[in-house]
């Protein structure tokens, strides 16, 4: 049975994500290999697969991939995430500590961990 419509970067991407959830490599290959057709310039499916490979003890293959994107010049684009205090929008990038109240905030998150453990 078909699908209404083909799979855009989003579906597939989603799907590639469940891959890595559920550690099932020969699907993963599936939706990174149709992300590199949708776009191959994005290296996001190369490094979902390779983080897959890598779960799975398959470090030749993870550090091929990581390579590939080295060698192309593919660059990821940093992760984010915002919270709203007070109504006010706080944005946050990966490994960006240039926010004014870092330090507090990451106190606060340090805390919070050991209260989940």
């Amino acid at each position: 049975m078909g699908t209404p419509m083909e799979g855009n970067e989003i579906i597939w991407g989603s799907f590639l994500s469940a891959c890595r959830v559920y550690n099932n490599v020969e699907l993963g290959e599936v939706a990174a290999r149709r992300l590199l057709e949708l776009d191959p310039r994005d290296p996001w499916g190369r490094v979902m697969l390779s983080n897959i490979y890598a779960e799975e003890a398959k470090y030749d293959r993870s550090m091929g991939l990581r390579k590939e994107i080295k060698e192309k010049g593919l660059k990821k684009t940093p992760g984010c995430s915002s919270i709203e205090v007070n109504g006010s929008v706080h944005g946050f990038l990966v490994e960006d500590n240039s926010h004014p109240y870092y330090n507090e905030i990451n106190s606060m998150l340090e805390k919070i961990e050991k209260l989940m453990n």
